[in-house]
């Protein structure tokens, strides 16, 4: 019968937990440095060649993110934490290894023992035996210290001179190994014994039970609870039939404004007490007025019927306060407005994805365009330079009236000195400065290529599948200023050819990581890197036809990024016009639009010479041969006998003129 032997030292169960730690912490770690040094990047709010940010709202949300992530994870947080507990459990676990020393019997070999040869003869052995007692018999040993020692190598002389003297158990230690014969088949396990003692029998049932049976039941579960009611961009599937219902095909920037305020994640955001009425209604005649001043009408004081209605009002003044930029000085509705300004930029994806899925065009430019001002905490009629620090009504107005009328970020940036000079004159030089600074953090991209192109074909046919390849490159403000002087680079909307159309895209692997682009929203709650949508649509009968996602341009200089987007050409000849818009995530005012013709002709018909040239006859040998021959009259085999007789008429002549 098999007996298992257990590990008594722990040493090889050791390797197996050290094996185990280093799967697990070397990847963990790694990526919580990963992810602390791309935070701290993202504080920072600057990339490779682009200074910090120098506006008073990255310095305090800088300061704000960091009393965030204190408290939310406390100085060291609950990952980092099981991380510095797993490492030292490691370190222990690896010196406890190293230290232990492994007793290393190995083979009882009654020859090496004796010091003699396996031909050695039996009065050899004696004599070996003889000499070595003389040495370690106990009463030869006068140290007591070592009697103990040499009592268990006397026993082991003893044993094998016993068995290299007895004819019968040397044959047999010669066959099998061992003085015994054949030995039970032993098995050992790499655990040790203290596991499988029945004393400890309780405490190893407590634990697998725990972790079994408690621990990993509850993090599925919160884990399945947590999924399900959400989609993969985080909006909860409640929000998402809001959004079906509501969501219309004229919408525009106001009225998916409305749809926003009634999703579900922003009113489970918020809590409402009648404590907070005149907090909130002093909040909402500031934002009343302020909001006023761009054309936007808002009720500050209503009288509430139902918890909803209340509820609803809350979010509709913490929103817009978000918009005005207030600063509010209560810790928990401060924590309320940062909270529904993030949920309320995931609902708007709620929105393009619902516009995507009914192709309705103009109801998605709106909603990138509300993400965008939700973003930048932006009044959405403010305009794109309410973007930038130090900007009032006044600012916008004087800006519109300079002689190169200006109105977004990439304007600021190519004014030539002249003209920035009058744009400045009603600021201080500090925020003239610090206003320019600014608006070069804004991403400035060019459109190098746009084409349209069917795999493996030189030509578009009715209802082929047609590939929209849009070539985006982020370049630099002083690129920009040098545009603006010598013109702009116009679009390459050349088609590719055949083998370029059949260049498949490059596998993950092949892809070069880019740095991300920080976003600069000095207002938002968390930090943003910027990325581009890209749609083809049909403003006449506002269709969207598709629409795709460069994530990330990479920083200005970067290499170009290309967007793939695929769609059926129209079932008729002729020529289409269509839209192509790049619109940025987060950023207002950097959105480019280009026209676009698709050319779709027919097949190219080939003559019926050429089809006939092409298409040889069946062979009278083929059955389709014969049923043709049949129609046709003939006898099948006819024809192919006299081209036989007439070759070989031809052959006998030839044969008899050479003779």
């Amino acid at each position: 019968m098999g007996a298992y032997e257990y590990d008594d030292n722990g040493t090889i169960f050791n390797y197996f937990v050290i094996s185990f730690l280093s799967l697990v912490l070397v990847p963990a770690t790694y990526s919580v440095l990963a992810a602390k040094k791309g935070q701290t990047a993202g504080t920072e709010g600057h990339v490779r060649g682009l200074p910090e940010c120098p506006c008073d709202g990255c310095k305090l949300k800088r300061d704000r993110v960091a009393r965030r992530k204190v408290a939310e994870k406390g100085f060291v947080s609950a990952k980092s934490l099981l991380l510095i507990v797993g490492w030292l459990v490691f370190a222990a676990v690896a010196y406890q290894t190293a230290t232990t020393k492994i007793a290393d019997a190995g083979l009882w070999d009654p020859y090496e023992i004796l010091g003699v040869s396996t031909s050695a003869t039996a009065s050899e052995v004696k004599k070996a035996f003889r000499k070595l007692s003389l040495k370690y018999h106990p009463d030869k040993v006068t140290e007591e210290s070592e009697k103990e020692a040499a009592a268990v190598v006397y026993n082991d002389l003893a044993k094998a001179q016993k068995v290299l003297t007895d004819d019968e158990a040397r044959k047999t230690w010669d066959e099998f190994g061992h003085p015994d014969g054949r030995q039970a088949l032993q098995l050992g396990i790499a655990l040790p014994k203290y596991l499988v003692e029945s004393k400890n029998n309780m405490m190893v049932l407590f634990v697998y039970g725990s972790v079994f049976g408690i621990l990993m039941p509850l993090l599925v579960a919160k884990w399945w609870y947590t999924s399900k009611n959400m989609n993969n961009d985080k909006i909860s599937h409640e929000t998402m039939g809001t959004l079906y219902k509501e969501v219309k095909d004229q919408m525009r920037i106001n009225t998916l404004l409305d749809v926003v305020f009634k999703a579900d994640d922003l009113l489970d955001a918020v809590t409402y007490s009648k404590s907070e009425k005149a907090i909130l209604e002093s909040l909402g005649d500031q934002v009343s007025a302020e909001i006023g001043k761009y054309g936007i009408i808002f009720e500050s004081r209503k009288k509430y019927i139902k918890v909803e209605d209340a509820l609803l009002h809350k979010v509709q003044i913490l929103l817009f306060s978000h918009f005005c930029r207030f600063q509010l000085p209560d810790p928990k509705l401060a924590a309320e407005q940062a909270l529904v300004a993030e949920r309320a930029a995931l609902v708007v994806v709620g929105i393009l994805q619902i516009c995507a899925a009914r192709f309705w065009l103009a109801p998605a430019i709106a909603a990138i365009e509300l993400r965008q001002s939700i973003v930048q905490a932006v009044i959405p009629t403010k305009g794109p330079l309410g973007q930038l620090p130090h900007v009032t009504l006044e600012t916008l107005k004087h800006f519109v009236t300079l002689k190169k009328r200006t109105t977004c970020p990439r304007e600021i940036v190519e004014l030539d000195d002249e003209v920035r000079k009058e744009a400045f004159s009603i600021m201080p030089s500090q925020h003239a400065d610090e206003m320019s600074k600014v608006a070069e953090q804004y991403p400035i991209v060019r459109i190098n290529k746009a084409n349209f192109a069917v795999a493996g074909e030189e030509f578009i046919t009715p209802g082929s599948i047609v590939t929209l390849t849009v070539q985006l490159e982020h370049i630099t403000p002083s690129e920009a200023r040098r545009e603006k002087r010598e013109g702009v680079i116009p679009v390459d909307v050349t088609p590719p050819s055949v083998a370029e159309s059949e260049v498949k895209p490059p596998t993950w692997f092949d892809k070069q990581g880019l740095e991300a682009f920080p976003t600069h929203c000095p207002y938002f709650p968390t930090e943003k890197s910027s990325s581009w949508w890209v749609l083809m649509g049909n403003l006449e009968n506002n269709r969207l036809i598709s629409l795709g996602k460069v994530s990330n341009a990479g920083p200005p200089g970067a290499q170009p990024q290309t967007c793939k987007l695929q769609f059926q050409a129209p079932p008729n000849a002729g020529s289409w016009k269509f839209y192509v818009f790049v619109k940025n995530d987060c950023n207002m005012g950097c959105d480019l639009t280009i026209e676009m013709t698709l050319t779709v002709i027919d097949a190219p018909e080939l003559s019926a010479e050429i089809i006939e040239d092409d298409i040889s006859e069946p062979g009278e040998d083929t059955i389709a041969g014969q049923m043709a021959a049949i129609k046709s009259g003939k006898i099948p085999g006819e024809s192919s006998k006299g081209v036989r007789d007439d070759v070989d008429d031809s052959s006998d002549s030839d044969d008899s003129d050479s003779d």
